[in-house]
């Protein structure tokens, strides 16, 4: 037979008043723990807007190859780059040492692989057009435009030593 155990319990009286500090207690640890984690959050989202300001702005040199007609400009340049072009970085150097200059002309970049400028790529380049829509590029070329015509183009090396050429400083 199994002894039964008798176990001493205490009674323990709470009172209204140590029940209401609980509660107290309770709501101010909860008030707490939301404060900081809307305090936490607010904080990652300055951050986050702090991030896409800075990012989303407005590109307006890069146009398309349809539009290089059509800019707003009298005399400008259009480079028309390929991203698979060794010498992008180097075009890139000679043009923003170009654009420091006081009397550079507009320049304006339009990518020769945007999907939407696919139908200006071809084999061979047809650069002496009336119409934007018989206008064809091989590669990488510059154009030089007036009054919304084609003036001069450079592919290759000579689009290189022309960039080189234009963005010399006087010393």
């Amino acid at each position: 037979m199994a002894k039964s155990k008798k176990k001493n319990l205490k009674k323990v009286e709470y009172s209204d008043d140590t029940e209401i500090l609980k509660l107290i207690k309770l709501i101010v640890i909860v008030t707490v723990v939301v404060l900081a984690f809307y305090g936490i959050t607010m904080l990652v989202n300055t951050k986050e807007e702090e991030k896409t300001e800075t990012s989303a702005s407005i590109q307006y040199d890069e146009i398309l190859i349809g539009n290089i007609l059509n800019q707003n400009n009298d005399e400008y340049y259009v480079m028309i780059y390929d991203d698979e072009d060794y010498d992008v970085k180097l075009y890139n150097v000679y043009i923003n040492k170009y654009k420091q200059k006081d009397e550079a002309l507009r320049f304006y970049t339009s990518q020769l692989n945007n999907p939407i400028n696919q139908k200006f790529k071809s084999e061979e380049s047809n650069l002496k057009v009336k119409n934007i829509e018989d206008l064809k590029v091989k590669s990488s070329t510059l154009l030089k435009i007036k009054k919304g015509k084609i003036t001069n183009y450079y592919e290759g090396e000579k689009m290189l030593e022309h960039l080189k050429e234009i963005s010399k400083t006087e010393d």
